[in-house]
């Protein structure tokens, strides 16, 4: 049975909107947790140093609802889509991020799951759609801790076709880091919040943009 059939017998696929909904969740999700740290405190307040850093916003929903709906978004499409199947081990980094707190002893996890998050998502293209390895999503989930590596070596030649898509998506740390060193003060406190939340608004509008025009006959139940 194919994954379009599966969802819904409608061949324009209505399972869009589930796409649509979640990319809207997390590009709002900043704000969200912006907003809800104002209203809970009943003052006008910046922004925190990161989003990572509204873990512990007293509304606690505003951090991770939205983050989980994220973490929704990628692993139900990578699970039913033969060809995005790399999805899933973007749900399982986004995941991680979520269970593990930038502070603490838990750091350095944390930390390495938001960049194999961004530095994966970067060059999702590379290893998606006609060019993908045959493997279930258990494997990819296993294959989590080295993707970042193995796509830089194993899918080279689709890396550099894709570098400008992936600068688009690491860029903004780049930029905004080097402005945030030169300029100090209030952006020099809160660039990495702007960083990531420009980079996940691109990179789910990419998402999205892929997901409009799928390659249906990449769909299909995953194999165990």
């Amino acid at each position: 049975m194919e994954a379009s059939a599966f969802l819904n017998k409608d061949p324009d696929w209505e399972y869009q909107s589930f796409d649509v909904t979640a990319v809207a969740a997390c590009v709002f999700a900043p704000a969200i947790m912006w907003i809800a740290e104002m209203i809970d405190r009943a003052e006008l307040l910046a922004p925190r140093q990161s989003i990572s850093s509204y873990h512990d916003v007293l509304t606690a929903g505003a951090f991770f609802i939205p983050l989980t709906v994220a973490v929704m978004l990628f692993v139900v499409n990578g699970w039913i889509f033969a060809g995005h199947r790399i999805h899933v081990a973007m749900g399982a980094y986004l995941l991680g991020v979520i269970v593990f707190d930038h502070v603490g002893r838990t750091r350095p996890v944390h930390f390495f799951f938001a960049g194999a998050f961004f530095i994966v998502g970067a060059f999702l293209e590379a290893v998606r759609d006609d060019d993908v390895p045959n493997w279930s999503p258990r494997k990819w989930i296993l294959m989590t801790p080295i993707l970042p590596a193995w796509i830089l070596f194993s899918r080279w030649s689709r890396v550099k076709q894709q570098a400008w898509r992936a600068g688009a998506i690491l860029l903004p740390f780049v930029a905004l880091a080097l402005l945030a060193w030169v300029l100090g003060g209030w952006i020099g406190d809160r660039w990495l919040f702007f960083a990531e939340w420009i980079a996940l608004t691109v990179l789910v509008l990419n998402y999205l943009r892929d997901a409009r025009s799928h390659a249906h006959k990449n769909a299909g139940l995953p194999t165990a």
